[in-house]
């Protein structure tokens, strides 16, 4: 598999787009994440307040209708980026996706935005 079919395959480009994100640090371990998220041809600004990046993201996508449950994660360095492997659900549906990134929050996001792409 080449690398454009495998991020074809596994982080498609679809209806829902990350445009901007801010996460800042609130009360004990929560953060409140700030998005600007295209979904379809309309743009959204959209916060929300969680335990952690990938909890706060995780509401924003639900926020939206685009919400996809995390089964499973799988992290690991490479060429100086963290890449992220996530197995998400949605309406009983499966489906792996990838994200690359400079933190694991960041390749996380990426792969989360992926996983609901799949399956949207």
């Amino acid at each position: 598999m080449t690398t454009s079919s495998f991020d074809q395959t596994y982080a498609p480009a679809g209806d829902i787009a990350l445009e901007a994100i801010t996460i800042e640090p609130g009360r004990g371990d929560t953060v409140t994440c700030r998005a600007r998220i295209n979904l379809g041809r309309r743009c959204h600004d959209v916060s929300a307040t969680a335990v952690g990046a990938i909890g706060a993201m995780t509401e924003v996508l639900y926020a939206l209708g685009a919400g996809v449950e995390i089964v499973s994660l799988y992290q690991h360095q490479e060429d100086g980026e963290t890449v992220t492997y996530l197995l998400c659900e949605r309406d009983l549906h499966r489906s792996w996706s990838y994200g690359r990134g400079r933190t694991g929050d960041e390749a996380t996001i990426n792969a989360l935005i992926a996983g609901a792409n799949q399956l949207a």
